[in-house]
């Protein structure tokens, strides 16, 4: 009896020590971690990722940062929205209504040629700074340029999207946006205009390579790798996308020819120029080829910061807008450059009839200084030819010109 007593005892005992070593194991802190690790919606259920077969995927952001796709647009642009009874053009000059309803990821027709569909790009590139300048632009605009960037580009080939606000009435228009990741604000205290605005952005870029972007645009599929690609094997190329249409009135995107190039009257007004004859049947066998071009419409291109700083940059004693293009192309073209137009890539740009903005002095009177600045510093003899256009402008003063070239 006394023996069964004890052979009971030693089970007690054995079973004892079970149980403990049992609770042991599971309150360690490795049992702690997995059950801490577990989703708590999932806790009441004893669900665990790891038993699904899934691994969480979490992406560390800046404080304060946000992805694009969790960026609030409609608390952004509420407080800016046309109210009932106001004119929709009054603003912008274009029709912010229409603006306004669109959503800031919103598709576009894939307007490329059918090749440039079927190739497969290079993304092995240098990262780019977005520079992009604005002064009271529509939000709503402003937010699908910045939305079409991070969208339509390889994430490594984005650097960063540095705003620059040009003094807007409302500070916030570029502040809540850099909440946005790999987005950035610079604000003027003063009213400086594009090409000073565009100068302080490169300045700021930690990229090589400078992509300037209008604040109205919408890039389309696999904008960025020709642009990026064409620079990256020679630095002295300044490269822009086919610049299609978003209509002003009903923000419809629609798509331009590709056998168009740049140029200007003697005016020194830019215009576009169809291709010759000759020219469109020299390209039937690669239509998709670059397109060598006088001049660049000058609110989308991309070029190396580098070359951008050896050819001196803008001229800085330009005023808020008009004739920078020009003067951009002529310094490419007369300082070893080359600049291009690059078939399959493709950006839309809302074209007004109007400028939304002031002038100081009024808009003809900025316009003359600017292209009298620009043919007097490149033109040579040829500047002859504008001033017989335009005899007026001899009479606008447009300051010195011989720190331009240095």
């Amino acid at each position: 009896m006394r023996r069964k007593s004890r052979i009971l005892l030693c089970f007690a005992l054995l079973w004892v020590l079970g149980i403990a070593y049992y609770i042991y194991l599971g309150s360690g802190p490795g049992r702690k971690d997995e059950w801490n690790s577990i989703d708590p919606s999932k806790r009441k259920n004893g669900q665990n990722s790891k038993a699904e077969g899934k691994t969480p995927n979490v992406e560390t952001l800046p404080p304060g940062k946000v992805k694009w796709q969790d960026f609030d647009q409609e608390a952004y642009i509420e407080a800016t929205l046309v109210k009932s009874g106001q004119d929709p053009y009054a603003r912008n000059k274009f029709n912010q209504l229409e603006s306004d309803k669109l959503r800031m990821d919103r598709n576009i027709p894939d307007t490329r040629h059918d090749q440039c569909r079927r190739k497969q790009w290079n993304t092995d590139l240098i990262a780019t700074s977005v520079v992009i300048t604005f002064h009271n632009e529509a939000r709503s605009a402003l937010l699908r340029t910045v939305v079409s960037v991070l969208r339509k580009s390889p994430p490594h080939l984005i650097k960063e999207i540095i705003l620059v606000d040009d003094y807007s009435d409302n500070a916030e228009d570029g502040t809540l946006l850099s909440k946005i990741e790999k987005v950035r604000i610079l604000r003027n205290n003063r009213r400086e205009g594009l090409m000073r605005s565009r100068v302080r952005g490169a300045d700021a870029a930690q990229a090589n390579i400078l992509t300037f972007l209008d604040s109205h645009c919408e890039c389309n599929e696999h904008w960025l790798e020709p642009l990026l690609e064409r620079v990256v094997e020679d630095k002295t190329r300044v490269v822009s996308p086919i610049i299609d249409v978003i209509n002003m009135d009903n923000f419809q995107y629609v798509g331009a020819s590709a056998d168009l190039k740049g140029g200007f009257d003697w005016n020194l007004v830019f215009k576009w120029d169809y291709m010759t004859p000759e020219q469109r049947r020299a390209r039937q066998g690669n239509p998709i080829g670059p397109i060598r071009t006088p001049m660049i419409a000058g609110g989308l291109f991309v070029m190396d910061k580098g070359y951008f700083e050896e050819l001196g940059k803008y001229d800085m004693m330009m005023d808020v807008w008009g004739g920078e293009n020009l003067e951009i192309s002529f310094r490419v073209w007369q300082c070893g450059g080359i600049l291009e137009i690059i078939p399959c890539s493709r950006v839309g740009h809302v074209f007004r009839k109007q400028h939304p903005y002031t002038f100081p002095g009024g808009s003809g009177t900025v316009f003359a200084r600017n292209t009298r600045r620009a043919a007097e510093v490149w033109m040579d003899e040829f500047k002859n030819f504008y001033y017989a256009a335009v005899p007026s402008a001899r009479n606008v003063p447009f300051g010195k010109s011989d720190s331009a070239k240095s």
